[in-house]
Formats: C-alpha cells, sequence, structure tokens
C-alpha cells in the first residue's frame, strides 16, 4: 500500500510539471511587442520561414516561433516566404492563441 501511494505521489507531480511547463512553452515571450489598447489586443512581428500546405511557419527577430493556419489571415493577402506578417493576440492572455494575422 505504501508503494502505491508513493508511485501516485511520484506520477502526479510528474503530470503537474508536465502541465506547468506547457503552459510556459505556450505563450510567447516576446520583448519587442507593441500593445494597441483601444484594440486590446498585442502585435507581434514574424517573417515566414516555411509554408507546408495551409500551415504557415515564421519567427521574429528574437527567436520566437509561430505557426499558425491560413484561416487566421483575414486580409487575403497572399503571404509567401520571407513575407513578414503582424500577429495579433489579445492583450491579456498571449497564451490563450492568436487572433489575426496580416500581411506587414
Amino acid at each position: 500500500m505504501f508503494k502505491r501511494v508513493i508511485i501516485l505521489v511520484v506520477l502526479s507531480s510528474i503530470l503537474l510539471a508536465l502541465v506547468f511547463i506547457r503552459d510556459h512553452k505556450v505563450a510567447p515571450i516576446n520583448t519587442s511587442t507593441k500593445s494597441n489598447s483601444s484594440s486590446g489586443l498585442t502585435t507581434v512581428e514574424y517573417k515566414i520561414s516555411n509554408i507546408n500546405g495551409n500551415q504557415y511557419y515564421g519567427k521574429s527577430d528574437d527567436g520566437t516561433e509561430i505557426q499558425f493556419s491560413s484561416k487566421k489571415i483575414l486580409s487575403g493577402d497572399k503571404i509567401h516566404v520571407q513575407d513578414k506578417v503582424i500577429c495579433y493576440f489579445e492583450k491579456n492572455n498571449l497564451g490563450k492563441g492568436l487572433v489575426r494575422v496580416e500581411k506587414y
């Protein structure tokens, strides 16, 4: 019985650690973000490094990477590799997800 309790505690600790690490990796950490207080959005600039079907991959100047689908591109502009885009996130919830993408 004692061994089962120890195993339960160890596995629970590992699960909590993985959840904690995942939450911190989801939010883009970027010191060059710009906020627009009137719209409640934060912007981050990325340079598109790869396109695979409808999935776009980008990298910011500080090395932060992003992946998004073509559904987030609301402007209708054609985006190609090496194009710069502006990604809009909710101001207080960067980890909640991407709101929209526009070509720069």
